[in-house]
């Protein structure tokens, strides 16, 4: 795996794992509605986390959703930042970092690798 895909990654995990613990410090520092408010403008982060995992073994559509999702995450980021929610400067970097990690040559070249039918199915059995 390039390291621009690696770095997309671990981008990814680092985000939500920031905002995660970014909502539960608003709950119990203000309101649950502060913290909630906090998590739900990362909503799209929360499916990029999920598609991460699957850079490794996936092709170039989990690319192609994960750049829509992390620019769709930039949209909803700023309009948190805009509102006054703390944490939306973290999902708006992280989306930013993201969307920019992906788009690198190497990054589409690794979506598009060749893939044995073979290896897909025997990885997919553990």
């Amino acid at each position: 795996m390039p390291t621009s895909v690696r770095a997309a990654q671990i981008t990814i995990w680092v985000m939500m794992g920031l905002c995660l613990l970014m909502s539960i410090a608003l709950s119990i520092a203000d309101t649950p509605r502060v913290g909630g408010a906090n998590f739900s403008q990362n909503l799209m982060g929360c499916v990029l986390f999920v598609l991460a995992f699957r850079y490794g073994t996936a092709g170039k559509g989990v690319r192609t959703v994960s750049v829509i999702l992390a620019s769709v995450q930039i949209m909803m980021a700023l309009g948190g930042t805009a509102r006054g929610i703390p944490g939306g400067v973290f999902a708006l970097v992280g989306a930013i970092v993201v969307v920019v990690l992906l788009s690198q040559r190497t990054a589409g070249e690794w979506f598009r690798r060749p893939r044995s039918p073979h290896a897909a199915a025997q990885f997919d059995r553990y």
